[in-house]
């Protein structure tokens, strides 16, 4: 099986760490209005990925979180404000509502689903390690990590420092900090501040009142539930930096193990209505409003027909031909005709998925065995691709 190793920038062969013991970390939702169709691209690709490999053997172990806090003032905090509900209540919410909707979409529930708020000490933890390594810094009872002291930074996202500046700025990070050593210096810990607001929560640490950083919260959790050192992570491609360049940098300064990650995977965009999918832009598609008119078999062969990597837009129509697909494929399944039989396509399937899991030939496959009637196969394949029959 070969995959697209952002890392690296081209497809390799994958062979776990750990022989059939594979680790996967993926990125979750920041619980507020969610789960839009960018989201569950992402995260069917996933189930994809997992429900192959346990179909091969490999045992998956899967990490995913919930930033249900972070250094931010915006975001979750702002909207709990707006709506005068307390921040947690208002992430427990959004949360079973992701939860629901990727149920629905027969999504596998991850080994460990884990909320930031809960995952402090993990956190202190390992910045603790990072002030002991040299490799961060405490002023004014905040952590910082230091990427002057970091020799290849940048080495996921291939970017200038100008680059990582501006791309840092329009996700809103801290980068005018008068207390930091440079702009891009990572925050591992807010301090709280006097006189701050009481809808932002406040977790006691070594350095004072305060609460973590958002990149700190996965390197933390990534590594307290899988190991130091783990096979896959993963996420939207928008997340290569700042996010997952910060987990490198801070994974690695803590343990001195390298590499933190051995294969990254990200995934496309989506657009609509020609820009892509964001909660600040007003264009989200609902997966909630999608199942109203659209079955979750559909909504899933929909997302699979679309290489991974890829952005792609979403048009309106495309819904009636993914049911229309569906309906072929299960009208089949449901005559169980097992005396319909042709040659064995297995091969051509496992060809294909292994080929950096390639589901759209695979749909196309699908269809043509669903072409010679042949229930048997077909109905395996489909399942092992997560439709529910």
């Amino acid at each position: 099986m070969k995959l697209f190793n952002s890392l690296n920038g081209s497809k390799e062969d994958f062979i776990p760490l750990n022989d059939k013991q594979v680790s996967l970390y993926v990125c979750g939702i920041t619980p507020y209005d969610t789960t839009h169709l960018g989201h569950a691209f992402t995260y069917i690709f996933f189930d994809a990925l997992i429900r192959y490999l346990k179909f091969q053997g490999y045992k998956v172990t899967y990490t995913q979180n919930v930033t249900d806090i972070n250094d931010r003032d915006k975001d979750i905090l702002q909207r709990a404000k707006e709506q005068n509900i307390a921040w947690n209540k208002l992430a427990q919410y959004w949360t079973e509502k992701f939860l629901t909707d990727m149920q629905t979409l027969n999504w596998l529930a991850p080994t460990n689903y884990l909320y930031a708020s809960q995952q402090i000490p993990a956190m202190i933890n390992l910045i603790q390690k990072l002030l002991d390594n040299k490799m961060a810094y405490q002023i004014n009872g905040s952590v910082y990590s230091d990427i002057s002291r970091v020799d290849d930074y940048g080495k996921l996202s291939k970017l200038s420092a100008q680059q990582m500046l501006k791309i840092a700025r329009d996700f809103e990070e801290d980068v005018d900090n008068q207390d930091k050593k440079q702009p891009l210096d990572i925050t591992l810990w807010r301090a709280a501040w006097q006189n701050q607001p009481p809808y932002i929560p406040k977790f006691t640490s070594p350095w004072g009142l305060g609460r973590p950083g958002w990149h700190i919260e996965c390197s933390a959790m990534s590594i307290s539930s899988l190991d130091e050192l783990i096979d896959i992570h993963g996420g939207g491609k928008d997340l290569i930096f700042p996010h997952h360049e910060a987990e490198i940098a801070q994974s690695e300064g803590a343990t001195g193990k390298i590499p933190f990650v051995k294969y990254w995977l990200h995934t496309g965009a989506v657009f609509y209505e020609g820009a892509k999918m964001s909660k600040s832009k007003g264009n989200l598609v609902m997966i909630s409003d999608l199942l109203k008119k659209y079955s979750p078999n559909s909504i899933r062969w929909l997302l699979l027909s679309h290489n991974w990597q890829k952005d792609w837009e979403f048009k309106d129509g495309d819904l009636k031909e993914a049911q229309k697909d569906v309906g072929i494929v299960e009208s089949v399944i449901a005559k169980n005709d097992i005396s319909a039989q042709s040659a064995s396509r297995l091969h051509e399937f496992t060809s294909f998925m292994d080929d950096n899991l390639n589901t759209p030939q695979v749909l196309g496959l699908l269809l043509q065995i669903a072409k010679t009637n042949s229930s048997r196969e077909l109905k395996k394949l489909y399942e092992v691709l997560g439709f529910r029959v």
